[in-house]
């Protein structure tokens, strides 16, 4: 039995383009309802901006009393109010529209100082939680339809849309202040994830004249980001100082670094930001350094999307071309301007899979109007029925498929997934073939037991871990931390073959089995960072030469000098070696040091973060025959057999690095 399990918080984010039509919210509704799923009745919201030019300011409250205090409230604190409106309620709550006029600095310290006293010093009772020339923001607690239909969104439209469904984990969920998105002065702000840099985000805020906070990571992102562009930073340098690069590839200068240290995010996060600039509107994305969240973008004629899943852009365009988010990278694209940045290079765009097949000539069931759970339980019927092979059509975003299937001993069953499959699909696989006709999303072949899947699309994050035994082959690119725990044991060997291209953290930790990169069509190096990070076991095989820089969790440059100017000072290498090897990376380093300064480095570094061991060079006669069968397994799956040529190139070798 497949059960409904949360998974973290939906986002969205949807812009028109220069000369496209303006976006209608019930595009939107659709859209974040079809991950419903990923949170739960306890909030979710919408931003919509539409650019225009006015001289006031639209000021939404949640207030626990008589709307026409507020106004009182705002005089009292030098700010004219023109209106207020009753929105509506949630329970005691108002949520009410105020017209305010007068000057932004004033609005602003007024805002500041309203939200310390209704909030801080009265318990609660209201907050200030939008203001804008060009936002109207719409949350409260419930699912993304309930709060749709409570402010009628589906019979609004604009140029920017933000949506956010609601997984709570650092604030309570039964009143609206703590729902999604959050807003500061025509920037709003949808988030996944955790921040755990909060209290220090919260110390530069304060800093900064802000006392008044709900308690939660995402609204202290919001006012991180208005803060930064209120100092005179540009949007991608205030985006670059929130990403908190690594500093192992950090790209801010000492200075920049330093002065804005408090303001960095850490901890897994994926957030979507709106941002009027006056003259131009931006939809932005950004993904923690460890993508451990995430983040899928998209284009179309009309649109841009931002979005945790495929699935939502698809629900609104089948033929949008979608990508991801690198680790540590960011979307930018304006309503005027287009894209600034797409979040990794346009070599490695062109690598991701077209638009999916969602229909076959024939098929047994057709997913698009059931949920995830009755789909499982629909091909668990036609198995139990004694059918030996299953089509599906119109997959979306539907999660968990196959699950049950070791549980109740079936085996020898074929799955056509036509689509775009959902998180977790063939987990603990013992001996089924799943054949997809599109993209997997996350967590997919989880601890698989054998059997086989192929995809002929992508796959995103996490995929293969703690995989076991079978195969799984991927026609097109995979995301991050692919293949990590691998293990074998005695002729279980697990095979992972990727045409592609893939990021971070390949083979991390890995014990077991093997794993082959091809990259093809791409002529860069078809692998992130970190590649067989603390690798016990198992090998590793990537087409071409790969830079030693990206093997292992290596330490960062200025420790590396550190370590050189050491050995030389207790005299263990001489001032030549020093000179030969400072411009080194580390892992070549290790390579070349002898006898009591490689067992001084071992002891200060390798034994606590475990390097692996590399090769470049082509495969030995033994590797070729244990590949040789696989790969023209592959190749026959793919209809393509330039693969069984391709191994006869130059592959970087990783293995694990015997102490």
């Amino acid at each position: 039995m497949v059960e409904y399990y949360p998974s973290g918080c939906g986002v969205l984010g949807i812009l028109r383009k220069k000369n496209a039509p303006k976006v209608k919210g019930n595009l939107v509704v659709r859209a974040i309802d079809r991950v419903r799923y990923r949170g739960s009745d306890k909030g979710a919201g919408f931003a919509v901006f539409n650019l225009e030019r006015r001289n006031y300011y639209v000021v939404k409250a949640f207030y626990d009393g008589d709307p026409e205090e507020l106004k009182e409230i705002f005089l009292r604190h030098g700010v004219r109010i023109e209106n207020v409106e009753l929105i509506a309620k949630h329970s005691d709550l108002c949520d009410c529209n105020l017209i305010a006029l007068g000057d932004l600095n004033q609005i602003k310290k007024a805002i500041r100082d309203i939200n310390e006293t209704i909030w801080n010093s009265e318990g609660r009772k209201g907050r200030v939680y939008s203001v804008g020339s060009s936002l109207h923001v719409y949350k409260g607690v419930g699912y993304p339809r309930d709060v749709a239909s409570k402010y009628n969104v589906e019979e609004l439209e604009g140029d920017l849309w933000l949506a956010h469904t609601r997984q709570p984990t650092n604030s309570p969920g039964y009143y609206p202040f703590w729902s999604h998105p959050f807003s500061s002065f025509n920037v709003a702000i949808v988030h996944n994830g955790d921040v755990s840099s909060f209290g220090a985000n919260v110390e530069y805020l304060t800093s900064r004249g802000l006392s008044s906070f709900v308690g939660t990571d995402s609204e202290v992102l919001a006012f991180l980001f208005e803060e930064l562009i209120e100092e005179g930073l540009s949007i991608e340098e205030a985006i670059k100082i929130l990403i908190n690069p690594s500093r192992r590839f950090n790209a801010l200068s000492r200075d920049v670094d330093y002065l804005y240290r408090n303001a960095r995010l850490d901890g897994p996060f994926t957030a979507v930001i709106g941002y009027d600039a006056g003259d131009d509107l931006y939809l932005i994305a950004i993904a923690d350094r460890a993508k451990f969240r995430p983040a899928i973008i998209g284009e179309d004629e009309f649109y841009y999307y931002v979005a945790s899943e495929e699935n939502e852009i698809r629900e609104i365009s089948p033929k949008a071309r979608v990508w991801t988010l690198k680790p540590g990278s960011y979307f930018i694209a304006s309503l005027n301007k287009g894209v600034i940045s797409y979040g990794r290079s346009k070599e490695e765009l062109m690598t991701f899979s077209p638009p999916p097949i969602m229909f076959p000539e024939r098929y047994d069931i057709n997913a698009y109007n059931i949920g995830y759970k009755e789909l499982n339980y629909e091909i668990l019927k036609l198995a139990k029925e004694g059918k030996r092979e299953i089509t599906v059509a119109n997959v979306l975003g539907h999660r968990y498929i196959g699950i049950n299937l070791p549980a109740m001993g079936i085996n020898n069953l074929r799955i056509n997934l036509y689509g775009v499959v959902g998180n977790a699909m063939a987990n603990l696989n013992e001996g089924n073939e799943f054949y997809v006709y599109g993209n997997v999303a996350d967590d997919c072949c989880d601890t698989m037991h054998g059997g086989k899947v192929v995809i002929y699309g992508d796959a995103r994050d996490v995929l293969a871990q703690t995989f076991q035994n079978g195969r799984i082959f991927v026609k097109g690119n995979a995301g991050n931390r692919v293949g990590i725990q691998m293990r074998e044991y005695k002729d279980k060997r697990p095979y992972l073959i990727i045409g592609g291209i893939v990021d971070d953290y390949l083979g991390e930790y890995m014990a077991g089995g093997v794993i082959v990169i091809f990259g093809k069509g791409f002529n860069g190096e078809p692998v992130g960072n970190f590649v067989g990070t603390g690798m016990v076991g198992g090998r590793i095989y990537i087409r071409g030469r790969i830079s030693t820089s990206k093997l292992g969790l290596q330490p960062p440059k200025y420790e590396v000098i550190r370590l050189l100017r050491a050995l030389y000072i207790d005299g263990l290498i001489s001032s030549e070696e020093y000179e030969s090897l400072k411009d080194s990376e580390y892992i070549e380093i290790m390579d070349k040091l002898k006898g009591e300064a490689k067992e001084y480095a071992k002891k200060l570094f390798e034994e606590k973060i475990g390097v692996p061991k590399y090769e470049y060079r082509e495969l030995t006669e033994d590797e070729f025959k244990e590949l040789l069968p696989v790969i023209e397994e592959y190749s026959r799956d793919m209809n393509d057999n330039s693969y069984v040529e391709l191994l006869k190139e130059k592959f970087t070798i990783v293995s694990a690095r015997r102490l």
